[in-house]
């Protein structure tokens, strides 16, 4: 299996998000033209595809009918540094709070956040009062 796992890997590394995208959906669909289609691709253009590239879009196909699971962490890792990017962008934005809001964010995912105080007080900040109620009287037993 861990076999099925690499070469899954190194031809997806081969293979462009596009590519990928009709992988997947080539898994659910019964033609080509089909999968273009769910995939978002243009058929004629998917044709012209070099027969080298068609050979590895064919084993990652019949590979991943064996582990999809490959192919997601795959595509999650090529997202992690376009949605960095985009995150990072955060802060040259013009508005301030956008800036802050960043900033704090990628400071806490670095250094974890600051340790924050809880103070429990009474009204207006006065020391908390017990008061110990106690019953004089008898329960009534009837």
């Amino acid at each position: 299996m861990q076999d099925t796992k690499s070469a899954l890997e190194s031809i997806l590394q081969q293979l462009s998000v596009e590519q990928i995208r009709f992988v997947i959906a080539r898994l659910d669909t019964d033609t080509d033209k089909d999968a273009c289609t769910r995939a978002g691709l243009n058929y004629g253009s998917f044709r012209n595809t070099p027969k080298e590239k068609r050979e590895l879009i064919n084993q990652a196909i019949a590979l991943m009918a064996y582990d999809g699971l490959v192919t997601a962490l795959h595509l999650r890792r090529r997202a992690l540094a376009k949605a960095m990017a985009i995150k990072l962008a955060g802060l040259d934005s013009r508005d301030e709070r956008v800036r802050q809001n960043v900033a704090t964010e990628i400071i806490e995912w670095e250094l974890g956040k600051a340790m924050q105080r809880q103070e429990h007080t009474g009204a207006e900040g006065r020391p908390i009062e017990i008061i110990e109620v106690i019953c004089t009287q008898p329960i009534d037993q009837n």
